[in-house]
């Protein structure tokens, strides 16, 4: 080791004078540094482990499900914005799993717990009553009767649906349009009805096709079925179609030729860079811009059993409407008349002018 510096060294003037204090000084700094760097480091490590921990319980391992991927950027954001400890935990696929997985949260003192799916539905209340400490929040599924540490997330996704009837309504040349969704649900309904309200207001003589669904053993999942409804709405004049209907919507794209000439408005997320040219908007839900909404409300004291969160939160939106819109390859980009109309009703629903009830 080397010898520590002279004590003239400890001299201002004498530092600047004697080359040999300087370097005496710089040696004795580089020793020290992996020591002040570990320091730091257990310090931020302690710190971390400190903080409030809020995990997110997937219903599967990980996979493609944009919906669920949004859920753990969800948490993520969230805990970056509240000093919150984020994890996630992947669930084995079946109800045995799912609820091993929220007694392991519990387990690891979860001040918050965070889930996506109906398969949580039905296993959720009986955990959280088990652990009245945790507050757990489930998107979409609400719980009849539910322990008073659940809150749900609710869309109003009825008030994109409108907007998008409106674009299919103005967007058709033929004058008939349609929607094909992956399950007949009360929700899914209330989103269908919405669509052909806003297509109604937009264009009072549109024909709108009776609403087609996947349905069967994958309603999500099924592009081959989606694919034949499309070519049965074709076959009838439809030319613009909602495809609501999750992962079967590339069955949708795929029967859109350039021969039918017919378009898509797709959901979820921008689907117009999966499909160029076929694919006009899409309907999007953000779960995890909610999810940053209703854990900043939860930690600032609120026990609400439900959020509700549409246009106005940036819950929903039509990719068009985004502030990336115009990187996103959607075709409706070109018909400047028609994004007026939308962009006009989206602030007169956003301001209450225009109600959805």
């Amino acid at each position: 080791m080397q010898p520590i510096p002279h004590k003239s060294c400890a001299d201002a003037g004498s530092a600047i004078a004697r080359p040999e204090c300087h370097e005496a000084r710089t040696r004795w700094w580089l020793l020290l540094l992996p020591l002040a760097l570990l320091l730091a480091s257990v310090s931020a490590i302690s710190s971390a482990a400190d903080l409030p921990k809020i995990i997110y319980v997937r219903p599967v391992p990980n996979n493609d499900d944009v919906l669920l991927q949004q859920g753990t950027s969800g948490v993520n954001n969230a805990a970056k914005l509240y000093r919150l400890q984020a994890s996630t935990l992947e669930s084995q696929a079946t109800r045995a799993g799912r609820q091993q997985q929220l007694e392991n949260a519990v387990r690891q003192d979860a001040r918050m717990v965070v889930v996506i799916g109906i398969e949580f539905k039905e296993i959720l209340d009986q955990v959280a009553r088990q652990a009245p400490q945790t507050r757990f929040v489930i998107l979409e599924h609400c719980i009849a009767n539910a322990a008073a540490n659940i809150t749900c997330i609710t869309f109003r996704e009825n008030e994109a649906s409108y907007l998008a009837g409106m674009q299919a309504a103005l967007a058709s040349s033929a004058g008939k349009i349609g929607m094909i969704g992956a399950i007949n649900t009360t929700l899914r309904q209330k989103n269908s009805q919405a669509f052909m309200a806003g297509a109604r207001a937009a264009k009072p003589g549109i024909s709108i096709h009776e609403p087609l669904w996947v349905e069967g053993a994958q309603p999500f999942n099924d592009p081959p079925r989606a694919e034949i409804l499309t070519k049965t709405m074709l076959g009838d004049g439809v030319d613009v179609i909602w495809a609501a209907a999750a992962g079967s919507n590339p069955g949708v794209f795929k029967a859109l030729t350039p021969q039918s000439r017919a378009k898509a408005i797709g959901s979820g997320v921008n689907q117009c860079i999966q499909a160029p040219g076929r694919v006009l908007d899409n309907v999007e839900v953000h779960a995890d811009t909610a999810i940053v909404l209703a854990v900043g409300l939860l930690i600032n004291g609120s026990t609400a059993p439900r959020f509700d969160f549409g246009l106005k939160e940036g819950a929903v939106t039509l990719t068009a409407l985004g502030l990336d819109a115009a990187y996103s390859e959607c075709e409706i980009l070109h018909q400047r008349p028609v994004l007026l109309k939308l962009r006009e009703a989206n602030s007169a629903i956003v301001s209450g002018k225009l109600s959805m009830d």
